[in-house]
């Protein structure tokens, strides 16, 4: 995609700090770090959203966060890490991408579901029936 940044990335029309890269993914030092050793796991075919990505894409680029963390473990000293996915995220980059990152003691982060509150109207048995219903 002509003005994607991470497909600048990986055309290495934008530079960036890679850790790992493979025939299908690259990973990079976020530049705007949440945390020392913020990563970016991205796969190189541009996507916005889980759905355009085949599963043995995502099985890949699940690889990938593997390693990351892998590697962070040991130059980090720290085996806590949050991991998370914007999915069609309009406030970041379009282009579908993993965050990980390294966490240490008093760091003054929290467990990912602190991210969103919003309390839902509906039990939660009728929720489960609402998501069984669709899935394919």
């Amino acid at each position: 995609m002509d003005n994607c940044l991470f497909c600048k990335i990986v055309a290495n029309e934008t530079p960036s700090y890679t850790v790992y890269e493979d025939d299908a993914t690259k990973a990079f030092l976020d530049i705007f770090p949440s945390t020392e050793g913020h990563v970016v796991v991205i796969l190189k075919k541009h996507g916005w959203a889980i759905g355009d990505y085949t599963s043995e894409e995502l099985g890949g680029l699940m690889a990938t966060v593997q390693k990351v963390v892998a590697a962070l473990t040991i130059a980090f000293k720290t085996e806590v890490f949050t991991i998370g996915m914007n999915h069609k995220e309009e406030n970041g980059v379009h282009h579908m991408h993993i965050h990980v990152l390294p966490r240490f003691p008093e760091d003054g982060g929290s467990v990912i579901q602190s991210v969103v509150e919003r309390e839902g109207k509906d039990s939660l048995l009728d929720i489960a029936e609402k998501i069984k219903k669709e899935i394919r």
